[in-house]
């Protein structure tokens, strides 16, 4: 039995020390529909490339277990495309890369607010993800889904459907969001038709660590992003880290063989 014990400890430690390739698998899912014009894609396009030149996103992935992520760029409306595939980023060479990457991707459509379809896809890019410890979905966009629910709905069934499909698919995966208020329909002032936080909260955001903010313009999305990517590349409380993972199996093997070697000498 202690034998048993000791070598499930010992096997259980190294697939721990076995880390992830990297500490996030990350889509950034930015809307392009028909209510973002070439003057805001304009800003949503430098606040990401700005973003992936900044030390301090460099430096929130390095203090990562691993010290790398992985991030794919989706422009999303009534359809959704995969901007800049699967890049992983570990030093400021291979971030700027992917800023670099950002900065030369074309806007491939616009149209209506495909929200449900967004998160569909996005959900769908993890098959062909690097392994990670988590998984998240990052929104950004200026309203609500607009497709197959009515866009002025405080309630949208095949979005929550298309969210719960995502984060039943493991207990590491997350949506978060940057709502973007610039429209009298969707965000926090008193006079919109859709307060942007609680239908984040009610369809859209989930999982572990979840969180959503809200920038009130277009030219307030550079350092929205910045600081959102920031936090959200460092893990949530309440998940643990690949070491301490290998520290507590590492220990349970320890322990298991000290008795074992007592035992011996009875």
């Amino acid at each position: 039995m202690l034998k048993n014990l000791a070598l499930t400890g010992l096997l259980l430690s190294s697939a721990a020390l076995r880390a992830a390739p990297v500490d996030l698998a990350l889509v950034l899912a930015s809307d392009v529909s028909g209510s973002v014009d070439a003057a805001d894609f304009a800003l949503l396009q430098t606040g990401y490339v700005n973003a992936f030149n900044s030390a301090a996103l460099v430096a929130a992935i390095q203090s990562g277990a691993i010290g790398s992520i992985a991030v794919t760029l989706v422009y999303w409306s009534d359809g959704a495309a995969v901007a800049v595939p699967w890049t992983e980023i570990s030093d400021v060479a291979s971030s700027a890369a992917f800023a670099t990457a950002i900065s030369l991707a074309p806007r491939p459509f616009s149209g209506g607010t495909g929200l449900t379809n967004a998160l569909s896809f996005s959900s769908g890019l993890f098959a062909t993800a690097p392994e990670a410890t988590r998984q998240v979905i990052d929104v950004a966009g200026d309203g609500a889904e607009g497709n197959v629910c009515a866009f002025n709905a405080p309630l949208c069934v095949p979005l929550q459907t298309a969210r719960d499909a995502f984060l039943g698919g493991g207990a590491s995966r997350a949506i978060n969001a940057l709502w973007i208020d610039d429209r009298d329909f969707f965000g926090d002032d008193p006079t919109d038709q859709i307060n942007a936080l609680d239908y984040g909260k009610a369809n859209v955001i989930g999982g572990a660590g979840a969180f959503q903010n809200i920038v009130q313009d277009f030219p307030g999305f550079e350092e929205a992003i910045r600081n959102k990517l920031v936090r959200e590349v460092r893990p949530p409380s309440g998940i643990p880290e690949p070491s301490t993972y290998a520290m507590m199996f590492t220990g349970l093997g320890a322990f298991v063989l000290a008795r074992l070697r007592r035992n011996r000498q009875r």
